[in-house]
């Protein structure tokens, strides 16, 4: 729409800019990770009760903003290294499932014993965890390729360690499994809180691996040019996109044998 008669700009009044308007979004954000778990949370009633907030969606950019406790980023902390989901092809979420051909669970989520925060607040009805829930996976190949595997642990805030075994069949690569057993993490944690009735855009999610090509590829900073690779990128950032907040790190091998046992 133009500036002259008839182009919809009243006189005396100027177009805002991109630049202007996110540095607008960039002071939100600022100015609510400074506020207190409480005053998030009643921030987040009022959007609701106003009609600005909607699933997995605030009235700005989607998934730009996500208020309360998906935003919860401590004053002095460092920056996640993402702030904005990758741009995605439309059919990527269903164009490929993790073939698991058999799975073992280590811990259930209802055991008493373990390791329990025991500062941990539990969330709102229809809130994630307040804190950060944490994945750790890794995936390898017997004869690369050949039978594939794969392990993950789930720290859920404020209950026991749960580590989950992974068989995917034969002709599997390292890098396959490793994707795999991402993604099946991923789905887990998502199914876990749907289950509960939990809306994962309010979820903080940590994860962490020991594949480089993987964290690279998933974070943006390696290219990704096999196919049998990037159909498995794609619904891992199809996946990770659904959270409110994620960030995915590289630890050493060491965290990986010391927490999965391989």
């Amino acid at each position: 729409m133009g500036d002259g008669p008839g182009g919809g700009q009243r006189p005396g009044s100027r177009r805002v800019t991109m630049a202007e308007t996110d540095q607008t979004l960039e002071a939100l954000v600022e100015a609510i990770a400074g506020l207190t778990p409480d005053q998030r949370r009643r921030l987040q009633r009022r959007l609701r009760l106003s009609g600005l907030w909607e699933p997995e969606e605030l009235l700005t950019d989607r998934n730009r903003l996500a208020v309360a406790p998906a935003l919860a980023r401590r004053p002095g902390a460092r920056p996640s290294r993402r702030t904005t989901p990758t741009p995605l092809p439309a059919t990527s979420d269903t164009e490929y499932q993790s073939p698991v051909s058999g799975k073992v669970v280590r811990g259930a989520p209802t055991e008493v014993d373990g390791a329990v925060e025991p500062h941990a607040m539990p969330p709102l009805p229809g809130q994630a965890p307040e804190q950060p829930i944490v994945i750790i996976f890794d995936g390898g190949s017997k004869g690369n390729p050949g039978l594939g595997y794969g392990s993950y642990a789930l720290r859920w805030p404020g209950q026991p360690q749960q580590v989950v075994q992974l068989r995917f069949g034969d002709r599997v690569t390292n890098n396959e499994a490793e994707y795999d057993t991402l993604i099946s993490a991923l789905e887990a944690t998502l199914k876990r809180l749907e289950d509960s009735g939990a809306d994962p855009a309010t979820a903080r999610v940590e994860i962490y691996g020991d594949s480089q090509l993987v964290v690279n590829q998933v974070n943006g900073r390696w290219a990704c040019n096999e196919d049998r690779l990037r159909v498995r990128r794609d619904r891992a950032l199809a996946l990770l996109n659904r959270f409110g907040h994620w960030r995915l790190r590289h630890h050493g091998r060491e965290h990986s044998v010391r927490v999965l046992g391989h």
